[in-house]
């Protein structure tokens, strides 16, 4: 029907589905109109899940943006997602991706105007209504009754009309025996039924594909359906970056669904030369993360959002930075407390070395992870024994002027020492200094090695 007709083929195309199209847009109609409440209903179900603001925006909106497979399993379930799936002969995968896109954008058609109506329109219910021959008796109904005209026999035609009637009767069985003594017995031809070709299996996995950042060095992976698509990303990051600049490979999977967003993928490419960022491709979503800033990564989202269409779920992925701060000061914590009564200023000075103080390129404000490890490791300093000094030092990398960095490495040693003091140190136990980029523990050609060379170091200078 037409208000559905773009729609079925969108996702027809969009998620490999075909034919059966159709049919699942006729399951998610039934499913929603068919809750108790009819549309009504079923979306007070969707606010009772906590997807009030997401149900509101759909309303009178049939280009409104996909559900993440979060929120769609909150608003369906998988047992209703398997039995559509079951019902259709698909994959559950490729059921529940297609699912999460078109829902939103059936609710915005059934609103229009944002009103949720009180009944359904002939259109749509002739569209999810079962298809039912019409009865013989009903069709035969519609016939128009045709005259027929009788023509009375005459009195003198009875005299030899009923003779010449037996003769030949008498003739035609004659015949019929005489033919049927001398007639081999035929065998009953056989009719062959038409060979149906076998249904190609619906995909069950959704595309995927990572790209990584790397100071302009473009690493990447992933799995696709076929080698054209394959071979479409690959000349785009080609394009992009250039081919001495990116490292990888692609599989092919003929389990793999098509990948939505292949489309304007190459200008996509663009928003991703910021060093440090990292993408991923799944199916419908695209997860942002890296060791970039939450400013960078809102803008890139919003530039491949732009570009892509409203038809893919945006998410962020693990902070890269916030992990690798998180697991290593976590480390040091637990080895601190662990300390047995009679540990030396080296033993120490072994553990604290091992934490990340994450400052910011630019800056000496001490994070707030390390401030907390830093109180926590004055307990400890402040049972050394008498005349011992530990020195603080800080490193920059090398981005900018030396003498400037030197400047800074200075302030991040005095505000590391700051802290310690105000947790009860004794000043006189601490020394702070600042070494600029001298000393790198990593490259500083990358930026992950840039962010590790930003740091604060630990020396014993008396025990």
């Amino acid at each position: 029907m037409a208000l559905f007709d773009a729609l079925i083929s969108d996702i027809a195309g969009r998620f490999g589905l075909g034919a059966s199209a159709g049919l699942l847009v006729q399951e998610i109609l039934k499913m929603v109109t068919g809750s108790p409440g009819g549309i009504g209903g079923f979306l007070d179900k969707l606010k009772s899940a906590g997807l009030g603001s997401e149900t509101a925006s759909w309303l009178g909106h049939p280009d409104a943006a996909a559900l993440s497979p979060q929120q769609l399993d909150r608003a369906v379930g998988s047992s209703a997602l398997g039995g559509i799936a079951s019902r259709l002969g698909l994959g559950t995968t490729a059921v529940s991706a297609a699912v999460g896109y078109a829902l939103p954008k059936l609710i915005g058609a059934l609103t229009p105007g944002g009103t949720v109506p009180t009944h359904l329109s002939a259109e749509v219910a002739n569209f999810i209504a079962p298809r039912v021959t019409e009865p013989f008796a009903q069709r035969a109904a519609h016939v128009a009754p045709r005259h027929i005209e009788v023509i009375h026999d005459q009195p003198h035609m009875s005299r030899w009309l009923w003779p010449l009637l037996g003769a030949l009767a008498v003739l035609g069985l004659g015949s019929y025996l005489f033919s049927n003594s001398n007639r081999a017995p035929v065998a009953p031809a056989v009719v062959q039924a038409p060979v149906v070709p076998p249904a190609p299996p619906a995909p069950a996995l959704p595309p995927r594909l990572a790209l990584s950042n790397d100071d302009g060095v473009i690493h990447y992976s992933g799995s696709v359906h076929d080698d054209e698509t394959r071979t479409s990303i690959i000349n785009s990051l080609k394009a992009v970056f250039g081919a001495d600049k990116i490292q990888g490979d692609i599989g092919i999977d003929l389990n793999r669904g098509a990948a939505p967003w292949l489309v304007n993928f190459r200008t996509a490419l663009e928003s991703l030369k910021v060093p440090g960022v990292q993408a991923l491709f799944d199916g419908n979503s695209v997860n942002l993360g890296g060791i970039v800033s939450d400013a960078d990564r809102d803008r890139i989202s919003n530039s491949l959002k732009s570009v892509l269409g409203p038809g893919l779920v945006f998410g962020t992925l693990a902070n890269k930075v916030t992990d690798m701060v998180s697991g290593a000061n976590s480390k040091v914590v637990a080895a601190l407390t662990s300390l047995k009564g009679d540990f030396s200023a080296k033993d120490l000075i072994g553990i604290l070395n091992q934490s990340i103080a994450n400052f910011p390129s630019g800056g000496s404000e001490v994070p707030a992870a390390t401030a907390a490890l830093l109180q926590e490791a004055a307990v400890q300093i402040k049972q050394l024994a008498p005349g011992t000094v530990l020195e603080i030092a800080g490193y920059t990398d090398n981005t900018g002027d030396a003498a400037a960095n030197l400047t800074l490495s200075q302030q991040r040693a005095d505000a590391g020492r700051n802290v310690l003091i105000h947790a009860g140190v004794d000043p006189s136990m601490l020394v702070a200094k600042g070494y600029g980029n001298a000393s790198p523990i990593a490259s500083n050609d990358l930026l992950e090695g840039r962010f590790r060379n930003r740091r604060i170091e630990y020396h014993v200078l008396k025990s």
